[in-house]
């Protein structure tokens, strides 16, 4: 059972229990970034419903986002599902930027190529992100 929070423009909060009995919870969040449009990020914890808004509200390193249990890849999958639509639903100026943490993340995040997501670098070369922009606002400028 999906349920679906929105409680700010700026946020969406989806949470649902997954098959093996674990409960993601998946977290979009809007900020302005320089050059007049909005970022989106993406925010996953496997938990409880309090273990994951205390992880969202205060980004503790105590209640990091490590993956617990089975069914990690389940939620993963899961959550790339809900990432893919939320990219074909931006609006104007709007920019999804999907990063991780650890390498099974990482793998399972590639997926997103597919739909047209591509590479942030950080300055020293390294992938950090992956991000996607609503191609039918945004004009390329090389």
């Amino acid at each position: 059972m999906r349920t679906l929070f929105l409680k700010r423009p700026s946020e969406l909060r989806i949470r649902e229990q997954l098959p093996n009995g674990q409960k993601m919870n998946l977290y979009f969040v809007r900020h302005r970034a320089p050059g007049n449009f909005y970022q989106w990020q993406v925010g996953l914890y496997i938990g409880d419903r309090k273990e994951a808004n205390l992880w969202f509200n205060h980004h503790s390193k105590k209640y990091g986002n490590g993956i617990k249990g089975d069914g990690s890849i389940t939620a993963l999958r899961c959550a790339l599902k809900y990432i893919i639509e939320f990219a074909n639903n931006m609006g104007e100026m709007e920019e999804l930027t999907v990063s991780w943490h650890d390498e099974k993340r990482k793998r399972a995040y590639q997926y997103l190529r597919r739909y047209g997501f591509f590479d942030y670098y950080d300055a020293s070369g390294n992938i950090i992100a992956l991000g996607n922009r609503n191609q039918e606002y945004w004009e390329w400028v090389d």
